[in-house]
């Protein structure tokens, strides 16, 4: 391919836990003012020496749900009826989509019916521990295909939520709120019933498909919790708006490291001072743009591994109301979404998971 646009990666700031649970007051002023800078900038981060070890990271990656029979699959396949009621279960190859800003079932299925399909597959999960899936069939059945699985998930749970009970005290330090368990406060008790886990397996295929704009692999979105827990496999993909030059960039893997992003929620609690950002998965940096940056071959071949993601997503108790954090008096540069009046988070949740998820009648 000659010619090719060369796009430069994203520089999504790399913030250390270390520094941010420095005994040093210095040291983690500093930790802090660059966590803010970046939500209020990118909003995302990349987190470094985070308390989810490598080893639980590689196990969970590892488990092949996506890899089980198509029959065995759709037992737990997820409705697309109600679905926003419980987000859980399995969604095949463009069961569901991705979309921003429109707000119609009816328009967006004329855009499922104009547009290329999503090319992945997705397990959303509830928390194995939550009063919610205690009469959880889809586990019950996972278990069985998968033994162990559930048992794994809860463990991911608990290290996913103690990580991000860690970020959200670091907000609120941030803003100068004195009760730093503040937003922590706000996730159901006395589990974290509405956060919720989603497996991404991003399908194999033709790279030209991709790199022409005909497929996608997940289509431009904002993630429409607080925070957002991103780990994945070393395949790459992900790309991040950059708002001043109207580009997508490419953020390739850092191993070791997870994404941590703003989501809509968040971003309105801020009043616009942190960054909801819009991204979306292609294929691959070095393969789309070329990788020194931007010589691609024309010898490489037209193909392209699947990829896998793990989401882990945090958001409020479907009760809260979505209103500005004390600190966040003073409206800030951002805006995703038109979001006007009082709405709680289950009323947003289900509005954005039931145009992902449901079809109308």
């Amino acid at each position: 391919m000659v010619g090719i646009e060369i796009v430069e990666p994203a520089d999504v700031p790399v913030i250390d836990l270390n520094a941010l649970s420095s005994p040093s007051p210095a040291e983690r002023r500093v930790a802090l003012a660059q966590l803010d800078e970046a939500y209020r900038t990118y909003g995302a981060i990349w987190l470094v020496n985070h308390s989810i070890g490598v080893d639980l990271v590689e196990e969970a990656l590892a488990w092949r749900f996506f890899q089980l029979p198509r029959e065995q699959k759709q037992t737990v396949s997820m409705p697309t009826k109600n679905a926003s009621e419980r987000i859980e279960g399995w969604s095949d190859v463009g069961a569901s989509i991705s979309s921003q800003g429109v707000w119609d079932p009816n328009e967006l299925e004329k855009i499922r019916a104009a547009s290329s399909i999503e090319l992945k597959e997705v397990l959303d999960s509830l928390d194995p521990t939550s009063e919610a899936a205690q009469d959880s069939e889809r586990l019950r059945k996972l278990d069985q295909m998968l033994p162990g699985f559930p048992a794994f998930i809860e463990r991911w749970w608990d290290a996913c939520f103690k990580q991000q009970t860690e970020l959200m005290r670091c907000l609120c330090e941030i803003l100068g709120i004195a009760d730093t368990d503040f937003i922590v406060k706000q996730q159901q008790t006395p589990r974290h019933g509405s956060t919720h886990l989603t497996w991404n397996y991003f399908l194999g295929m033709p790279l030209s498909p991709l790199s022409s704009g005909s497929a996608n692999r997940l289509n431009p979105h904002t993630d429409y919790g607080q925070l957002t827990l991103l780990f994945q496999d070393m395949q790459g993909g992900l790309e991040i708006l950059d708002p001043v030059a109207g580009i997508y960039r490419p953020v390739p893997p850092l191993k070791g490291a997870m994404i941590i992003q703003v989501g809509d929620i968040l971003e309105k609690q801020s009043n616009g001072r942190w960054r909801s950002p819009l991204h979306r998965v292609t294929a691959p940096n070095h393969l789309m743009y070329g990788g020194n940056p931007g010589e691609r071959s024309d010898q490489q071949e037209d193909a392209l591994v699947s990829r896998c993601s793990i989401v882990f997503l945090c958001y409020p108790g479907y009760e809260t109301v979505i209103e500005h954090l004390p600190g966040c008096e003073k409206k800030g540069n951002w805006k995703t979404l038109e979001w006007e009046g009082n709405m709680t988070a289950g009323e947003w949740i289900k509005r954005r998971a039931a145009l992902e998820y449901e079809r109308p009648e």
